[in-house]
């Protein structure tokens, strides 16, 4: 197994109920298992493991660890598009660090609906709707490269 593999598997492992893990290190082959049990030792040292944050380590897709923003005018043209309400969703849940900068180019009182919708956001935005916010925004702005690159 790979030296990433291993420190997988040690994630997974640390994660588990201690029946459970014992139970499966139990049943691998013993270079495996006296490989894995310092690497799950240490994992088990930060005891708070943010399950969201370990769903994205331990998975293949690295789309859940930092979702690739358009480029700022696409970003915009696609904001522009949507209502207040759903601009506000984007921004709090994917790009907030590119509220700022949107905010300002648009008119006072789009500005304001969207910051009053964005302050009325849960500070711990869902996953799985950023994730399909983050799929939207990669889509929606693909289709207004195409539409510009059509002009």
């Amino acid at each position: 197994m790979s030296a990433a593999g291993m420190r997988k598997a040690a994630l997974a492992l640390a994660s588990m109920h201690p029946a459970d893990r014992r139970w499966l290190l139990a049943r691998l082959p013993a270079p495996s298992r006296l490989a894995l049990q310092p690497l799950v030792q240490e994992a088990q040292r930060y005891t708070a493991l943010d399950n969201d944050i370990l769903q994205a380590v331990l998975s293949d897709d690295a789309a859940h660890l930092a979702p690739e923003l358009p480029p700022p005018d696409l970003l915009i043209v696609v904001l522009d598009r949507l209502s207040a309400a759903w601009a506000a969703r984007i921004l709090q849940g994917v790009a907030q660090d590119h509220a700022e900068i949107y905010l300002a180019a648009c008119a006072k009182p789009r500005t304001e609906a969207i910051r009053r919708d964005m302050s009325r956001m849960a500070a711990n935005f869902p996953v799985a709707l950023g994730d399909a916010l983050a799929r939207y925004l990669a889509d929606a702005a693909a289709a207004a490269r195409v539409e510009g690159d059509a002009r």
